[in-house]
């Protein structure tokens, strides 16, 4: 067992340990009652622990402990688990709001699509006119870090924009690249207080299914951000709730809950992040897939998946499963996708179709970026002018997907209709 939980007050009881990466470590106790959970609660108090953060989300159970190292308790009745987290370094985070504001503003970033039919990027404007961004874009949208730092500039009136908190999703090149080359490129044009995330640890069991640039370009990332030391660094773990000015943060799925399970795919090591602003809610569903997908409906009802607006999990690409649309209920659907993918696949994927169903409207980023004042209305969403435009011969030498000159001049004659408009 890691030293990380030495002197704990753990239960005697049989568990299964689990590297979490960054020096973080689980234990997982099946087959137990909450008492466990309770009694655990309490010795840590005897201990001197300091409570810092509690939710319950349904029957789950979380609680976070600080006494110069962190423990962080994840219970779920209807697992009968519990998970164990522990790690020797924390640095805090907002627990409280700083505003009451019940405004904000979505946008849906139209990365460039040019050669790339994946990637993806949101950026929330909260009522203090700071910003927190989900993921960025892929090594092939080549100029999108210098792009979504203009954005950025443009929504602040010209001004250096201030992220108060940039969330990685996942580790997979087309969420955490540009990232990567925001730190190592614009730090002096772009002010990040904080970076949420939680990648799995590189030498993972399962790594050996994942390909050598997707652990590659997780070391880029935290090896650009170590050099960073005054950007805070929070992994966060499911059941943690922070806090952005007026924006409510819920964490509802990481690799940490899929254990034991594999991770064959990378996909599952997605974080499933939650918004909240005021009474209207936001799901970003990163690329979870069919075990992280399994967690979701196992453990929440649409008491908690119900949200206004929802980010399609995997780009609308096979990813969770059509009940969790079901209960998510979305009236707003964004696809961090292209026309082309989306028109191709949408016959095949029955989670997309159901969603569509249910929504009262969706828009596909690749179309231009989508501007959602929150709380969400139907009939407010703006799109701006399309920007970017596919390289077919670029296409075709990299993928070999390859359409009919009728086809690529009908999407042009579109792509130069949502140009001008």
């Amino acid at each position: 067992m890691n030293s990380v939980f030495n002197s704990l007050p753990l239960p005697e009881l049989h568990c299964r340990e689990y590297d979490c990466g960054n020096s973080t470590y689980m234990l997982l106790y099946s087959d137990v009652d909450k008492a466990v959970f309770n009694k655990l609660c309490a010795d840590l108090e005897c201990k001197g622990f300091e409570l810092y953060g509690a939710t319950e989300i349904e029957k789950n159970c979380h609680k976070t402990y600080v006494s110069g190292r962190m423990v962080h308790l994840n219970y779920c009745e209807k697992e009968n688990s519990l998970r164990v987290i522990a790690c020797e370094k924390f640095e805090k985070y907002a627990v409280t709001p700083s505003s009451t504001s019940e405004n904000a503003t979505l946008w849906q970033f139209e990365v460039d699509h040019s050669l790339i039919d994946c990637g993806m990027c949101y950026v929330v404007k909260t009522a203090n006119g700071r910003f927190f961004v989900v993921d960025s874009a892929h090594p092939f949208s080549v100029r999108d870090d210098f792009r979504i730092c203009e954005f950025l500039k443009k929504l602040s009136g010209g001004k250096k924009p201030v992220v108060e908190g940039w969330f990685i999703s996942h580790g997979h090149d087309d969420h955490i690249c540009k990232l990567t080359d925001v730190l190592r490129y614009h730090k002096n044009e772009v002010e990040i207080k904080a970076v949420y995330y939680n990648l799995p640890a590189l030498d993972h069991k399962d790594s050996g299914y994942w390909s050598t640039p997707c652990i590659n370009f997780m070391k880029d990332f935290e090896t650009e951000l170590a050099k960073s030391p005054e950007i805070k660094k929070h992994k966060m773990h499911t059941g943690q709730r922070f806090y952005i000015d007026n924006l409510e943060f819920t964490v509802l799925c990481t690799h940490e809950d899929v254990f034991p399970q594999s991770l064959e795919n990378f996909n599952d090591t997605t974080i499933s992040l939650m918004m909240r602003v005021g009474n209207c809610k936001v799901s970003f569903p990163g690329d979870s897939m069919g075990e992280s997908d399994k967690v979701l409906v196992i453990r929440y009802s649409a008491e908690t998946l119900k949200c206004d607006v929802m980010q399609m999990s995997h780009h609308g690409h096979t990813g969770t499963s059509p009940e969790f649309y079901r209960r998510s209920a979305a009236e707003c659907l964004l696809f961090p996708i292209t026309e082309i993918k989306f028109d191709e696949e949408l016959p095949n994927q029955e989670s997309n179709r159901v969603a569509i169903e249910i929504a009262k409207e969706y828009h596909i980023a690749s179309n231009g970026t989508a501007e959602i004042p929150l709380p969400y209305k139907f009939g407010q969403t703006k799109i701006w002018p399309d920007e970017t435009f596919e390289d077919f011969n670029g296409i075709f030498n990299l993928w070999c997907y390859e359409y009919t000159d009728e086809y690529k001049e009908k999407l042009y004659k579109e792509f130069l209709e949502r140009k001008n408009r």
